[in-house]
């Protein structure tokens, strides 16, 4: 059953906006009217919504017909975008970046932590970068059930982190290389393609990078768990991995943390077997974590997780659960 209300999603032509318009079209309590917005350097004229396709506007176009607002621009060109619906009273969320860690917005994934929805001031909220979704889904569940420690992680993102932009580019370069040319380094200008980047983001005095400091921000936001964060440009178009580990406080058994991450909305392999473990490729167009390995050392002191997650499928149905949540809708309806 559908509703009567408008969707602006300003971003609509990009890899995490056309996503959420995807999800949008299919959900129990589909807006009969998707408002397509992107900057005005995009190349795409239409986005297909149902059986119409829906003309792209400027993303400075009216919003005075919109009910609610989805920011999936870049970061740069995203805060006039949430100030034109805090000035119309647009509940918006933003998935953007630049207001994840703003304290006066509220940074949810809904399974993760919905307590933060109880107070939303200025009728935004934002939705974290994927590799702190992905980290926050293992620690959350841990630290509520009383298993923490010091952890670090290692997060092999695709190329897709850059949008639309990174994927086309990825793949550029791959049939560049193929035909011995030149590749092209707009997005990645160390290049990507056949190989892995040591750095996403600009690297700073301690070692770290300034996108490394900000995933681990957002984990604390989301879990209130302590992390350090390395992440590593990988050559796959899309789905987010992970290696973290743990440092317990004590001693837990892998078969007890296995069953505290399934109860915490975490998937688990389908059988036993290398074969069933997450990887992108596998867990591609589902949402969630998908746990698979689960290696203890140190006498049950130390656990170290493999994780896998689709990015811009997880980040999308997040954006599409907290439209329901904001606009007051019975997402079985």
């Amino acid at each position: 059953m559908g509703t009567d209300l408008t969707i602006a999603v300003a971003g609509a032509t990009g890899a995490i906006g056309g996503e959420v318009v995807k999800l949008l079209d299919g959900c129990r309590w589909r807006p009969s009217r998707v408002q397509a917005l992107a900057r005005a350097s995009t190349a795409t004229t239409h986005v297909e919504y149902g059986d119409d396709r829906v003309p792209v506007d400027d993303v400075n176009t009216d919003l005075d017909g919109a009910d609610a607002l989805v920011v999936a621009v870049p970061a740069a060109a995203a805060g006039g975008v949430v100030q034109k619906g805090l000035q119309l009273g647009l509940p918006t969320v933003d998935v953007s970046g630049a207001t994840a860690l703003d304290p006066s917005v509220p940074l949810v994934v809904p399974w993760i932590n919905p307590e933060a929805l109880a107070d939303v001031p200025r009728g935004v909220v934002a939705v974290p970068d994927a590799a702190a979704t992905l980290i926050a889904s293992l620690l959350g569940p841990l630290r509520r059930a009383g298993i923490s420690g010091d952890a670090d992680a290692t997060v092999l993102v695709p190329a897709s982190r850059e949008g639309r932009a990174g994927i086309d580019e990825l793949s550029r370069q791959v049939v560049a290389l193929f035909n011995t040319q030149t590749p092209p380094r707009k997005v990645f200008r160390e290049g990507l393609a056949f190989d892995l980047l040591p750095t996403v983001g600009t690297l700073e005095a301690d070692g770290g990078t300034d996108v490394e400091g900000r995933i681990s921000a957002q984990v604390q936001r989301l879990v209130g768990a302590p992390v350090v964060s390395t992440l590593v440009g990988v050559p796959v178009f899309s789905g987010v991995s992970v290696i973290l580990g743990i440092h317990l406080d004590r001693a837990a058994p892998a078969d007890l943390i296995s069953r505290i991450l399934a109860d915490g909305g975490v998937r688990l392999p389908e059988a036993p077997g290398a074969r069933y473990l997450p990887r992108p490729r596998r867990v591609e167009g589902q949402p969630f974590a998908h746990l698979g390995r689960i290696r203890m050392v140190a006498d049950g002191r130390r656990v170290v997780l493999w994780a896998s997650m689709d990015n811009l499928r997880t980040t999308a149905a997040a954006v599409v659960a907290l439209l329901a949540s904001l606009l007051r809708i019975d997402r079985d309806t």
